[in-house]
Protein backbone atom coordinates (compact mmCIF):
# COMPACT_ATOMS: atom_id res chain seq x y z
CA UNK A 1 0.00 0.00 0.00
CA UNK A 2 1.32 3.27 -0.68
CA UNK A 3 1.75 6.00 1.91
CA UNK A 4 -1.21 7.92 0.99
CA UNK A 5 -3.51 4.97 1.13
CA UNK A 6 -1.79 4.18 4.21
CA UNK A 7 -3.09 7.31 5.55
CA UNK A 8 -6.39 7.44 4.21
CA UNK A 9 -6.76 3.63 6.37
CA UNK A 10 -5.73 5.23 9.39
CA UNK A 11 -7.46 8.36 8.91
CA UNK A 12 -11.04 6.19 8.15
CA UNK A 13 -10.41 4.44 11.65
CA UNK A 14 -9.56 7.13 13.62
CA UNK A 15 -12.07 9.80 12.52
CA UNK A 16 -14.87 7.67 9.93
CA UNK A 17 -17.15 7.61 12.76
CA UNK A 18 -16.83 10.79 14.17
CA UNK A 19 -19.44 13.57 12.80
CA UNK A 20 -17.58 15.63 10.11
CA UNK A 21 -18.57 18.83 11.82
CA UNK A 22 -16.75 17.00 15.40
CA UNK A 23 -13.69 16.87 13.20
CA UNK A 24 -11.53 20.82 12.67
CA UNK A 25 -8.17 20.56 10.12
CA UNK A 26 -5.74 23.45 10.94
CA UNK A 27 -3.45 23.73 8.50
CA UNK A 28 -0.04 25.30 9.85
CA UNK A 29 2.63 26.85 7.81
CA UNK A 30 4.41 29.74 6.47
CA UNK A 31 3.51 30.21 2.50
CA UNK A 32 6.25 32.16 1.43
CA UNK A 33 8.97 29.62 3.28
CA UNK A 34 8.88 26.89 -0.11
CA UNK A 35 7.36 23.52 0.95
CA UNK A 36 6.36 24.75 4.78
CA UNK A 37 3.30 26.24 3.41
CA UNK A 38 2.04 22.45 3.01
CA UNK A 39 -0.62 22.79 5.49
CA UNK A 40 -2.03 26.05 4.60
CA UNK A 41 -2.20 24.65 0.82
CA UNK A 42 -4.03 21.19 2.23
CA UNK A 43 -6.28 23.64 3.70
CA UNK A 44 -7.45 25.59 0.40
CA UNK A 45 -8.11 21.97 -1.04
CA UNK A 46 -10.21 21.29 1.93
CA UNK A 47 -12.20 24.77 2.07
CA UNK A 48 -15.66 24.52 1.32
CA UNK A 49 -15.39 20.92 1.04
CA UNK A 50 -15.25 19.65 4.84
CA UNK A 51 -17.30 21.65 7.46
CA UNK A 52 -14.25 22.96 9.67
CA UNK A 53 -10.66 24.03 7.87
CA UNK A 54 -8.52 26.30 9.46
CA UNK A 55 -5.89 28.12 8.18
CA UNK A 56 -3.60 28.71 11.28
CA UNK A 57 -0.35 30.15 9.35
CA UNK A 58 2.97 30.04 11.14
CA UNK A 59 0.92 30.69 14.61
CA UNK A 60 -1.47 27.79 15.40
CA UNK A 61 -1.38 29.46 18.99
CA UNK A 62 -3.84 32.66 16.78
CA UNK A 63 -6.07 29.57 16.45
CA UNK A 64 -6.81 27.91 19.17
CA UNK A 65 -9.46 30.36 20.60
CA UNK A 66 -11.41 29.54 17.24
CA UNK A 67 -11.15 25.62 17.60
CA UNK A 68 -12.24 25.85 20.95
CA UNK A 69 -15.02 27.63 19.93
CA UNK A 70 -16.34 24.64 17.48
CA UNK A 71 -16.36 21.74 20.51
CA UNK A 72 -14.65 19.14 18.27
CA UNK A 73 -13.97 15.80 19.18
CA UNK A 74 -10.75 15.60 16.65
CA UNK A 75 -8.26 18.30 15.78
CA UNK A 76 -5.73 16.74 12.96
CA UNK A 77 -3.69 19.77 12.27
CA UNK A 78 -1.53 19.41 8.83
CA UNK A 79 2.18 20.71 8.79
CA UNK A 80 5.65 20.03 7.42
CA UNK A 81 7.55 17.65 9.43
CA UNK A 82 10.75 16.65 9.18
CA UNK A 83 11.00 13.30 9.04
CA UNK A 84 14.37 10.81 8.63
CA UNK A 85 14.70 9.00 5.36
CA UNK A 86 11.31 9.39 4.12
CA UNK A 87 10.74 11.39 0.00
CA UNK A 88 9.53 14.13 0.14
CA UNK A 89 5.45 14.36 0.10
CA UNK A 90 5.36 11.66 2.20
CA UNK A 91 2.73 11.95 4.93
CA UNK A 92 2.38 10.55 8.60
CA UNK A 93 0.17 10.57 11.49
CA UNK A 94 2.37 12.01 14.24
CA UNK A 95 0.84 11.84 17.93
CA UNK A 96 1.60 14.71 20.20
CA UNK A 97 4.77 12.71 22.29
CA UNK A 98 6.43 12.60 19.33
CA UNK A 99 6.10 15.92 18.04
CA UNK A 100 9.31 16.82 19.57
CA UNK A 101 11.24 14.25 19.43
CA UNK A 102 11.18 14.55 15.31
CA UNK A 103 12.91 17.94 14.85
CA UNK A 104 13.10 21.48 15.49
CA UNK A 105 9.84 23.57 14.90
CA UNK A 106 9.03 26.74 12.64
CA UNK A 107 6.47 28.30 14.42
CA UNK A 108 6.49 30.93 17.43
CA UNK A 109 5.24 28.80 19.94
CA UNK A 110 6.05 24.68 19.45
CA UNK A 111 3.71 22.67 17.99
CA UNK A 112 3.30 19.86 20.79
CA UNK A 113 2.32 22.91 23.23
CA UNK A 114 -0.52 23.70 21.31
CA UNK A 115 -1.87 20.37 20.51
CA UNK A 116 -1.38 19.67 24.34
CA UNK A 117 -3.34 22.75 25.26
CA UNK A 118 -6.47 21.74 22.80
CA UNK A 119 -6.27 18.68 24.02
CA UNK A 120 -6.65 19.68 27.73
CA UNK A 121 -8.92 22.22 27.11
CA UNK A 122 -11.45 20.09 24.35
CA UNK A 123 -11.19 16.72 25.62
CA UNK A 124 -10.77 16.59 21.77
CA UNK A 125 -8.30 13.69 20.05
CA UNK A 126 -5.78 16.03 18.60
CA UNK A 127 -3.00 14.84 16.47
CA UNK A 128 -0.77 16.13 13.39
CA UNK A 129 -0.94 15.25 9.72
CA UNK A 130 2.73 15.41 9.27
CA UNK A 131 4.38 15.77 6.06
CA UNK A 132 8.11 15.47 4.87
CA UNK A 133 8.84 18.53 3.00
CA UNK A 134 11.42 18.59 0.19
CA UNK A 135 12.53 22.17 1.18
CA UNK A 136 12.06 24.92 3.27
CA UNK A 137 13.27 28.03 2.69
CA UNK A 138 12.85 31.93 2.20
CA UNK A 139 12.05 30.76 -1.53
CA UNK A 140 8.40 30.51 -2.92
CA UNK A 141 7.23 27.77 -4.67
CA UNK A 142 7.34 23.84 -3.86
CA UNK A 143 9.59 20.94 -4.47
CA UNK A 144 9.39 18.45 -6.92
CA UNK A 145 6.05 16.16 -6.30
CA UNK A 146 4.92 18.27 -3.13
CA UNK A 147 1.78 19.45 -5.07
CA UNK A 148 0.55 16.31 -5.98
CA UNK A 149 1.15 14.90 -2.61
CA UNK A 150 -1.17 18.20 -1.34
CA UNK A 151 -3.95 17.04 -3.82
CA UNK A 152 -3.55 13.20 -2.71
CA UNK A 153 -3.76 14.09 1.47
CA UNK A 154 -6.52 16.35 0.87
CA UNK A 155 -8.44 13.58 -1.05
CA UNK A 156 -7.16 11.04 1.40
CA UNK A 157 -8.41 13.46 3.78
CA UNK A 158 -12.23 14.22 2.58
CA UNK A 159 -12.98 10.30 2.00
CA UNK A 160 -12.30 9.66 5.56
CA UNK A 161 -14.97 11.77 6.45
CA UNK A 162 -16.92 10.94 3.44
CA UNK A 163 -17.54 13.84 3.02
CA UNK A 164 -18.72 14.69 -0.88
CA UNK A 165 -16.56 16.73 -2.98
CA UNK A 166 -18.64 20.30 -3.99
Amino acid sequence: MNHFGELERKLKARIGGTPADRVVFAGVGNRSRGDDAIGPLVIDRLAGRVPHAIDAGPAPENVTGAIKKLKPAVVAFIDALIFKDLPPGTPRIVEIDDIRHLGESTHTLSLDVVMEYLKMETGADVFMIGVQPGRISDVEGLSPGIQDAIEKIAGGIRDSLAVTPG
